[in-house]
């Protein structure tokens, strides 16, 4: 009886092992598209424009339960920029907005050890969709002559500004 004893114990043990390792983790994946305020488009099929309506009232919006599974780890902050857009998304959604102008998006932890990121700015909604006429057209044809900065963007002044723009230039090696 003894000698059974041994190896029914080790079968057991091996048994129990093999079932914990069939552990399956559970992933959850999330993702979502923002626009924050993108005024050119580098391909015009149909000249079509439209007024961006933008909120006179400035709104804050704190997310908190999209990421309220996600544990605080260097991999997360790796994902930070997706996890902006997420709260960028649903301020936008929260506030029936077409895009959000001029955000700032806080990341901060919660009391619970969580990501909060809040999105601050005005809700904005584009109307009054037509096409385009000769005067947008040159607009677009004068913005699109205008250089590319650094960060991909067009900075157009008013004829009456007085601010003068220093253009950068990297030189190559």
């Amino acid at each position: 009886m003894k000698r059974w004893i041994l190896p029914l114990l080790a079968i057991m043990f091996f048994a129990t092992d093999a079932m914990a390792q069939q552990r399956v983790e559970k992933i959850e994946y999330q993702e979502s598209s923002a626009r924050n305020l993108e005024p050119e488009h580098l391909m015009l099929l149909t000249p079509l424009i439209a007024d961006l309506e933008v909120s006179p009232t400035k709104v804050q919006h704190t997310e908190t339960e999209a990421f309220k599974t996600i544990v605080i780890t260097r991999e997360a902050i790796k994902m930070m920029p997706e996890l902006k857009k997420i709260a960028l998304s649903r301020a936008a959604r929260a506030y029936k907005a077409d895009v959000m102008v001029g955000t700032t998006i806080d990341v901060e932890t919660n009391a619970n050890g969580r990501f909060e990121i809040i999105v601050t700015g005005y809700p904005a909604v584009y109307k009054n969709f037509r096409n385009a006429e000769k005067e947008d057209l040159d607009i677009i044809k004068y913005g699109n002559s205008i250089p590319l900065s650094n960060n991909n963007e067009r900075v157009i002044l008013s004829p009456d500004s007085n601010v003068e723009l220093v253009e950068e230039k990297t030189e190559k090696k």
